[in-house]
């Protein structure tokens, strides 16, 4: 999907919910959903579009609000993830498939991989008052590069799982 189809898929989401909740349609939040699009990332933080928002004269407490409501009207998804700090990532929902990756603990790399076993066992998951869309599974652990690291610096920390 192209940045200009995505921004224009993400606003008529917005118009709708907007709608739906008697809220205000702005300049501000219409800005920020062309900036997000044009991102190339699948998964972004707030610093991806920090620029892009300065160089449009949008201000920080517009920003976090704006990217709330998009949560709220499903056109975002927000990713907690912990990297040694606490980290708000934020991914489109109209990008939203079956994701399962790996992700290093000590240098933050990750890789998607796939399991048909994995995806079929929770894809026929039967769940009490819930439907579930899609899911997102992430295996934490020692990438190779910095498992040799490890085992460079502390040759006694040969156990360490691959």
């Amino acid at each position: 999907m192209t940045s200009v189809e995505k921004y224009e898929k993400a606003l008529a989401m917005l118009d709708e919910y907007i709608r739906e909740h008697n809220l205000r349609h702005t300049f501000e939040r219409e800005c920020l959903l062309k900036i997000m699009a044009e991102v190339k990332k699948p998964i972004f933080t707030v610093h991806d579009i920090d620029e892009k928002r300065k160089e449009q004269h949008i201000s920080v407490p517009t920003l976090y609000n704006s990217l709330n409501l998009f949560v709220s009207a499903r056109i975002l998804y927000k990713l907690q993830r912990t990297h040694g700090v606490q980290v708000e990532q934020y991914k489109w929902a109209l990008d939203a498939k079956d994701n399962l990756r790996v992700i290093c603990t000590r240098c933050g790399r990750e890789a998607n991989f796939t399991d048909q076993a994995v995806q079929r066992i929770l894809h026929d998951r039967k769940y009490a008052n819930f439907i579930p869309a899609h899911f997102s599974l992430c295996v934490y652990g020692v990438c190779k590069t910095c498992r040799r690291l490890l085992i460079q610096r502390n040759p006694e920390e040969q156990g360490v799982k691959e």
